[in-house]
């Protein structure tokens, strides 16, 4: 593998101050030397990039690779596997070139899309995958317009394994299947949600016994458990059960902000599915019930993101984009981070360095530039920590490296 010199008028490593005139060096896939340029390492001709801004790869910490087309989940009981599998390789190839080197995939056919990247038979990011999404009965991974045999077998169709589980037992039984398909975090809903037909987001879901099992059973296989949670009383209880990212978290209160900060867990926001239902939701077949569920929600998400940085909370991007052709858009959520409250570098940092965290003992080496980390880099016009907007636009990201190849630029 060749060793190559990246010269940029800003050196943005993620987490920190950025430098002026820096360089990155990266070598066997690694990043063997970061920091001024007038001390880096000489290559060999041909094998220096200069560049307006370099930074790390970016990390979406919550997507779904499901490739669906409408804002209608009902579209999976007549999408055919075969075709949404050929879709997500699509989306998989998009959100590369959009400078996003990692994903958190938090249901879908992440666990076998990450294998066909890996394996060198599509061209994509890293993929941490969760599997299935696992739901009590009736909670919000459940088809509630459908006899219940038949929503365990069209999750199973789509993506590998039944994820309906009630009691701990059967909670534990459910972490292992999610394991059998190679997950490397768990998800689970710990609310109802938006876009399920009869369960209330504010509502709780999994007894104390069930998540305490889920934890448990993810914890002695190095997993984290991430815990889709609208409100408070959800998310208190996901993180008095030691789960360690909470997703969405709309109706966040100071005393569950507080106890994120106590227990040293992570919030993902999806600022960006909220805003993007709201404006467009309709148009792509959003059902009246969503609609007003997430009217509702919408109220108080960009809130509930400001009171957590205002606390202290630490916060990962993700964008909870579900849809072939919305992937590549998902830089958008760092401007919608800065509008509640980050400043453009923290905005940065959650898109960077603080992705890694969500995984826990699975996590890579990666999110910054470090010496020693994995060569995940990107290249940008334009210097995006005095403005995130540069960054979603994909045609900004003209340098595109992974594990030391370049897939862009």
């Amino acid at each position: 593998m060749t060793t190559t010199r990246i010269d940029a008028g800003k050196l943005i490593p993620g987490r920190g101050n950025p430098l002026d005139h820096g360089s990155v060096v990266l070598e066997d896939g690694k990043i063997s030397y970061v920091g001024p340029s007038d001390d880096a390492p000489t290559v060999a001709e041909g094998q220096t990039i200069t560049t307006e801004a370099v930074m790390p790869g970016m990390w979406e910490c919550h997507g779904h690779f499901i490739g669906m087309l409408s804002a209608n989940f009902d579209e999976m009981t007549a999408l055919r596997p075969q075709l949404a599998a050929m879709r997500v390789t699509h989306d998989a190839r998009n959100v590369l070139d959009a400078g996003f080197t990692s994903v958190r995939e938090m249901g879908g056919y992440g666990t076998f899309l990450g294998r066909t990247i890996d394996d060198g038979w599509a061209v994509g990011p890293n993929i941490y995958a969760s599997g299935a999404m696992l739901s009590q009965t009736g909670g919000h991974g459940d088809f509630h317009g459908m006899p219940l045999e038949q929503a365990r077998n069209l999750v199973r169709a789509h993506w590998g394994e039944d994820n309906i589980c009630d009691g701990p037992d059967e909670c534990r039984a459910a972490v292992r299947r999610m394991l059998r398909l190679g997950a490397k975090v768990i998800k689970i809903h710990a609310s109802g949600g938006v876009m399920s037909e009869l369960d209330d987001p504010i509502l709780p879901q999994f007894s104390k016994e069930e998540l305490e099992a889920i934890v448990d059973e993810a914890t002695r296989m190095g997993r984290l458990v991430g815990a889709h949670c609208h409100g408070s009383r959800g998310i208190i209880a996901a993180l008095e059960a030691g789960i360690k990212t909470i997703e969405h978290g709309t109706y966040l209160n100071e005393e569950a902000a507080d106890l994120m900060v106590e227990k040293d867990a992570t919030l993902i926001p999806t600022r960006f599915i909220v805003e993007h239902l709201m404006a467009e939701g309709e148009k792509q077949g959003m059902p009246e019930y969503a609609r007003r569920k997430g009217q509702e929600a919408a109220k108080k998400h960009s809130e509930a993101v400001s009171l957590a940085i205002d606390k202290g909370v630490r916060i990962a991007l993700g964008t909870d984009i579900w849809a072939t052709g919305m992937w590549g858009r998902n830089a958008e959520e760092l401007a919608l981070l800065v509008k509640d409250g980050m400043t453009d570098l923290q905005a940065i940092e959650a898109a960077t360095a603080n992705g890694p965290e969500t995984l826990g003992p699975q996590a890579p080496k990666s999110g910054q530039l470090i010496e020693g980390y994995d060569a995940d880099v990107i290249c940008v016009s334009g210097d995006p920590s005095q403005d995130v907007n540069i960054l979603a636009d994909p045609t900004n990201i003209t340098h595109v490296i992974k594990g030391g190849v370049a897939y862009k630029g």
